[in-house]
């Protein structure tokens, strides 16, 4: 059996009345029925403006940060994805895992909104709801009801999505998903790419790249982007000029990517707040296949397994001394 928003409504109440928790993060219906935008709860009172369908693309697991030093333990509702979030924050020491308490929701997929559009010929307006129905979505418009198959409107990184069931909560909401039947090959996404000549990569990445309008969003969304202060931010040393420009645009992306090796879990929301639609996770899953592949590492996977960029093993490549 699935979540439904009014089982996670009712245990987030319960929650409240019971003392576990102070506040709450989850999702609530944003600014049209394609839209779900987080959700910041302060008692049970209001947990009747919480949802949970296959719009809740956004990884909640950032705005743990800004409840470090809040009274009280705060609770969190995280998908597959989302946990692994967490997991990275709490390999770094970034949440007190005695402060957190966490709802895991099974998750087969979240819906990309402008593939379904497109998928359906529709504007956001015609739009009522969208239910998981299985093998497919339920959409439902005001003229009548269609399912789309999910592998025609599904979001990126769901398409190689290994863990839709989280791998650290507290209590688990509807039955555990061992794995979804259309998860194909992790690094397709970058098969293509990998077959260019250097020549080409450079031209692609420049292009992609000299669109980037430096806004930051990539960096702000990022769950594992945890820095007080940012070396972009920074007036001395300065790492970055204020240029907008080809080369500057490359040395922010290549940074960060090298910044959250090892620690990204694929969960897409750079790419999704890019207003320039700049395909950053084939920048990642790049670095997260020679990650891999070096040193046998998937991150936020085990809670007890340090990132191989932040330990030293004697048995480690040393090839560039």
């Amino acid at each position: 059996m699935k979540a439904t928003s009014e089982e996670v409504q009712t245990r987030v109440k319960k929650l409240f009345e019971d003392g576990n928790i102070a506040h709450f993060i989850g999702y609530e219906t944003g600014s049209d029925c394609l839209r779900v935008t987080p959700c910041f709860l302060k008692s049970g009172q209001a947990a009747s403006r919480l949802v949970w369908n296959p719009l809740c693309a956004n990884n909640l697991s950032k705005y743990l940060l800004d409840f470090k030093n809040v009274e009280g333990k705060v609770g969190i509702i995280v998908k597959g994805c989302d946990s692994r979030s967490v997991v990275e924050l709490l390999k770094e020491n970034q949440i007190d895992r005695d402060k957190v308490f966490i709802v895991g929701v099974p998750c087969s997929g979240i819906v990309d909104r402008e593939k379904l559009l497109e998928v359906l010929g529709v504007s956001p307006g015609d739009v009522v709801t969208v239910e998981d129905d299985g093998d497919a979505f339920l959409v439902t418009l005001k003229e009548g009801k269609q399912r789309v198959d999910k592998e025609k409107v599904l979001r990126g990184e769901c398409l190689v999505c290994k863990y839709p069931t989280p791998l650290v909560y507290d209590v688990l909401l509807g039955e555990a998903i061992s794995s979804l039947p259309w998860v194909g090959d992790d690094y397709s996404l970058i098969k293509e790419q990998e077959a260019l000549s250097s020549e080409e990569k450079a031209l692609h990445w420049n292009r992609e790249l000299s669109q980037c309008i430096r806004c930051y969003a990539c960096r702000n969304v990022c769950p594992v982007c945890t820095c007080p202060e940012c070396i972009f931010d920074k007036k001395a040393p300065r790492w970055l000029s204020k240029a907008n420009n080809v080369s500057e645009n490359l040395v922010y992306h290549l940074i960060r990517a090298f910044h959250v090796a090892g620690r990204c879990v694929d969960c897409g929301e750079c790419e999704r707040a890019c207003p320039m639609n700049i395909p950053l996770r084939s920048l990642n899953k790049k670095v997260e296949k020679e990650l891999l592949e070096l040193f046998d590492y998937t991150a936020g996977i085990d809670v007890e397994q340090q990132p191989p960029l932040t330990t030293y093993q004697l048995g480690d490549l040393d090839e560039f001394l």
